[in-house]
């Protein structure tokens, strides 16, 4: 290894080895870094420009130095995690439900591994991979779907009646999972900032944006069913700008920015209300903001309280 990059990566898993880091995930992580880098750039320059670490480099040289480093220390748990999603854990047996042509589902899920190493590539992407990741390994949507099923209410409706989807639960679980995974692509679309870390990975896009970007990917991942494309795809469209918005796009939106914003917690404090409950109250008043269906926030709001989450 290059001499300063191999200081790069002893100065990061110094940062790393914080037991205040031990319960996030890899992404969270590299999350937390660069925001500890970039918060504390005036304090850090004087010691990291010097002798010992990067001398005669800028400031944005030596972040661009240890974000590569970050990246890769990062790469070394996370890949691995990833392609325990996409091989072994997400189900993609949904696929010849859904395709009307037979799609391999081997060849399916090659392609979905794939794009998650093009995803990882690009700074905007990578930073909105977290919300789906934490959501995926988490199974925010097995737990929300099993109940929601029980009662037959508004999402029940939504995937079954108007999606019509004719799965097992399971397997729509597992279709969300794969969304989740696809909604970061939208980013390969947009321009890149240049700055690490910087990539901002919720700001919802037009239709027509999320249509174009359709096209593109239909004809890159051929094996990838165009429902689940689409879903993927139209998860960063409003559902206030098109009320036509696939029910498992409504979820995953959902998901994955509870999943950016889910923080594991040990015990809860007594008289304190729960994570999820606290959460849904809070995006339910926003929910225009952030694009989301009123609808589905009410339900996923009754869930949370009555299961205690």
């Amino acid at each position: 290894m290059d001499p300063t990059l191999a200081r790069a990566a002893a100065f990061i898993n110094h940062l790393l080895s914080n037991p205040a880091l031990n319960t996030l995930n890899p992404l969270k992580k590299e999350e937390q870094i660069l925001q500890f880098l970039r918060t504390n750039a005036q304090s850090l320059v004087p010691t990291l420009a010097s002798p010992q670490f990067f001398p005669g480099k800028s400031w944005n040289q030596i972040l661009q130095l240890l974000y590569t480093a970050l990246t890769r220390e990062t790469d070394k748990v996370l890949k691995p995690q990833l392609e325990e999603l996409i091989r072994k854990q997400i189900s993609f047996s949904f696929v010849s439900e859904i395709q009307p042509h037979r799609i391999p589902e081997d060849q399916c899920r090659q392609q979905m591994w794939e794009l998650t190493q093009r995803l990882l590539q690009k700074p905007e992407a990578r930073k909105s991979l977290l919300g789906p990741v934490t959501a995926i390994m988490n199974d925010f949507a097995g737990r929300y779907l099993e109940k929601s099923f029980e009662d037959r209410q508004y999402v029940h409706f939504e995937l079954t009646k108007v999606q019509r989807l004719r799965l097992e639960i399971e397997d729509i679980k597992h279709m969300i999972h794969a969304t989740l995974l696809l909604r970061p692509s939208i980013q390969l679309f947009s321009e890149g900032r240049g700055t690490p870390g910087e990539g901002v990975e919720s700001v919802l896009v037009q239709p027509q944006f999320a249509a174009t970007a359709l096209d593109s990917m239909k004809a890159q991942l051929q094996n990838v069913p165009p429902e689940l494309l689409r879903g993927g795809l139209y998860s960063n469209v409003s559902f206030e700008e098109d009320k036509q918005i696939d029910a498992t796009a409504r979820l995953a939106a959902i998901f994955s920015s509870r999943g950016k914003n889910y923080k594991p917690i040990a015990r809860l404090d007594r008289g304190a209300s729960t994570p999820d409950r606290s959460w849904f109250s809070i995006t339910r008043r926003n929910y225009k903001y952030y694009g989301f269906d009123i609808k589905m926030l009410d339900e996923c709001y009754k869930i949370a309280s009555e299961s205690g989450w």
